[in-house]
């Protein structure tokens, strides 16, 4: 029930995000760049439930990474309210390489409550960036999962998302399941803790990850 309450917050506060957004288009000079801004799809519809292997696919022509959020810029002036974000990748998994500096630009209403913090690591599916330059987290808090870290004497990484992970083996609304077929272990983790809502080991969740990732380009 608590997932269906996210979910329902979250797409009410993106209308209202967008409501605002487009007075605030209106009101301006129409001759400007910022009149000329057209939002992209996903900025409405990514809350829909996905599983891994559909936010997986749907980052297929973006990146797929781990990193270290070492920058965040609030871009003064810009026409379309955007924060850009620097990070250091960690662990390239999908359009970018182990140890580079990217930046990108996210629109502000989809970073409240859901945006990056200078220290902290994460592992994002980002969308390719759209013709204005923007981009976000794939499903938002869905494609945005942060990096903690567990134990006192053996420490070990572990992921989740804003929605606990739930959803992440089992399409929430289809109900369609992923499947790793090269490693039952693996496989029947991810659906456990999706299915308890609970934190998966980073290096599990990444190789379930560069699994379906290559499944995708078969």
């Amino acid at each position: 029930m608590k997932i269906f309450q996210v979910f329902l917050i979250s797409l009410i506060a993106i209308f209202f995000a967008l409501g605002s957004f487009a007075n605030n288009v209106n009101e301006s000079d129409e001759s400007t760049e910022a009149s000329k801004v057209k939002l992209e799809k996903h900025f409405v519809f990514d809350t829909i439930p996905l599983n891994l292997a559909e936010i997986v696919d749907a980052s297929k022509e973006g990146k797929i990474f781990s990193g270290k959020c070492i920058d965040v810029e609030e871009l003064e002036n810009d026409p379309v309210n955007a924060v850009k974000y620097t990070f250091k990748v960690t662990e390239g998994i999908k359009g970018v390489k182990n140890d580079e500096v990217i930046t990108f630009k996210q629109w502000k209403p989809t970073v409240r409550g859901a945006g990056y913090e200078v220290g902290k690591e994460y592992v994002l599916f980002l969308h390719p960036e759209s013709d204005i330059g923007l981009t976000s987290p794939v499903g938002f808090e869905q494609g945005r999962f942060e990096i903690e870290k567990k134990g006192f004497i053996r420490r070990y990484e572990v992921v989740r998302n804003g929605f606990g992970n739930h959803g992440l083996s089992r399409n929430l609304k289809t109900q369609k399941a992923i499947s790793i077929e090269n490693d039952k272990f693996i496989n029947d983790y991810i659906h456990r803790c999706s299915e308890q809502s609970i934190p998966m080991g980073y290096k599990e969740f990444v190789k379930a990850v560069r699994y379906l990732a290559e499944k995708e380009n078969q």
